[in-house]
């Protein structure tokens, strides 16, 4: 009886969880003129080879996933999304004894301004930043690949505080 019972239970969690949350999205959040984006490719005050490059298309491809607002021309854009990548900056995180750096901080900054071009005003107008630890002592390979990864965040990050700032 009390297996039964339980059996039950459990097959209930189970469609609550499946059917129960749904998808979420932020399509309600939005103004209801807002049906396109356009990503031009963003500005670059560091110089990091294909940085500038790499986060434009990334930022497209999650609106392109997402499928909230169309991915258009800026001519033919409701919203436009302005980025600039302002600094990569390297600090000493963690330091032993003597002084001795063992591991450090990397930090990329990025300007993001969001445009309503139907309203003719700014939606989004701020500064993110996210970062990562390497070792002191990593070579260029583990140096791209935390700036891979702090640009995956940044992205993330330009996504939501575009779509939420509604």
């Amino acid at each position: 009886m009390v297996y039964k019972f339980s059996k039950y239970i459990g097959l209930a969690v189970i469609l609550n969880m499946l059917f129960g949350c749904g998808i979420y999205s932020f399509k309600g959040a939005l103004p209801p003129h807002a049906k396109s984006i356009a990503i031009p490719l963003f500005d670059d005050r560091t110089s990091y080879p294909e940085i500038r490059e790499n986060m434009t298309n990334g930022v497209i491809d999650a609106f392109i996933s997402d499928n909230t607002l169309a991915v258009v021309d800026e001519g033919q854009a409701d919203l436009v999304l302005y980025g600039t990548i302002q600094s990569i900056r390297q600090s000493a995180a963690v330091v032993k004894s003597g002084e001795q750096t063992t591991e450090a901080k990397l930090v990329i900054i990025v300007k993001l301004k969001v445009e309503d071009r139907v309203l003719n005003k700014t939606m989004v107008d701020k500064t993110i930043e996210e970062y990562s630890f390497l070792d002191e002592n990593a070579g260029l390979a583990e140096r791209d690949q935390a700036i891979g990864e702090i640009v995956d965040l940044l992205i993330d990050q330009i996504f939501n505080a575009t779509l939420a700032s509604w």
